[in-house]
């Protein structure tokens, strides 16, 4: 007979608990991946930045339709007369019961109906934050930022706002690398871009556009108001010394600068070629500089 003993171990199955709650995820347009959790009784769906479920395209009406979660627990969505219509599994409905896994459509969007616990949640942002964000810096990659410039220039298109972004990009840049090694071009990489989303305001948005190239969007922001930033940036980067392996480096950036303001700007491609000619001029200007 063993002589060992037996180790009893209590359990908290409360530990284990998976509560799932109705969700709506993105599977198409842009921001895929992203969740809404429904945990009103109306859920509002629409372009308006108070919506429960805000999507920002001109596809989408400002107040599009609802979702109502009734005293049964079923689930209706009722379209609240949008110009583009509200579809479900395909099929255009003024108001409808919506089902696990339904998918309707809002615009450009197309969303599914599902029940998710809170590591789902966590797995599903964990995707989107994949999809959405350059792996060194973490901050978003091109895709991203342009999606996302290609709406807010949208939407300014429509309210008459003032939009201005900055084409960024490191100087002597391979020299950097050639002297110190690709790791210390790396370190730097990610010094910058965590020192511009210190210093940039909440309403901004960076980006690493390629390279040692960045995009920054400045939302409802005039040149003028744009350049005074940037000015801050510039000495910031100007003052920070990046130490890798015992070695001190410091690097300079040259800005150019483009805003909606200019009359022949029809979209996110034509302002950042813009930014990009004044970045050019920048650069043959001696660099460290900001042009626009």
């Amino acid at each position: 007979m063993s002589d060992e003993k037996t180790t009893i171990i209590n359990v908290n199955f409360n530990n284990f608990k998976n509560e799932r709650w109705k969700s709506c995820i993105i599977i198409e347009g842009d921001q895929i991946g992203k969740v809404f959790d429904l945990n009103k009784q109306h859920n509002i769906i629409g372009r308006t930045k108070d919506a429960d479920i805000h999507l920002n395209s001109s596809t989408v009406s400002r107040r599009h339709a609802e979702i109502i979660i009734n005293s049964k627990g079923s689930i209706i969505i009722q379209d609240l007369n949008s110009s583009n219509g509200t579809y479900v599994n395909g099929k255009r409905i003024l108001k409808a019961e919506l089902h696990d896994g339904d998918i309707f459509s809002v615009g450009i969007y197309k969303l599914k109906l599902t029940s998710l616990s809170e590591h789902d949640t966590v797995f599903f942002k964990h995707l989107k934050d994949r999809a959405e964000k350059d792996a060194l810096t973490g901050i978003y990659n091109k895709t991203s930022v342009m999606q996302l410039l290609d709406t807010i220039l949208e939407e300014a298109a429509n309210n008459k706002k003032q939009v201005s972004v900055a084409m960024v990009d490191i100087d002597f840049f391979k020299k950097i690398n050639d002297t110190y090694g690709h790791l210390a071009g790396d370190m730097i990489l990610k010094d910058i871009a965590r020192l511009f989303s210190l210093h940039l305001r909440s309403m901004d948005t960076i980006g690493r556009f390629g390279g040692e190239e960045f995009l920054i969007i400045f939302d409802r922001t005039s040149l003028q108001d744009a350049k005074l930033i940037c000015n801050r940036l510039l000495k910031v980067i100007r003052d920070h010394s990046t130490i890798y392996e015992g070695n001190s480096i410091s690097v300079t950036v040259s800005i150019g600068l483009a805003s909606n303001e200019n009359k022949d700007i029809a979209n996110a491609e034509s302002l950042i070629k813009l930014a990009d000619e004044k970045l050019y001029l920048a650069k043959e200007k001696g660099r460290n500089q900001i042009v626009f």
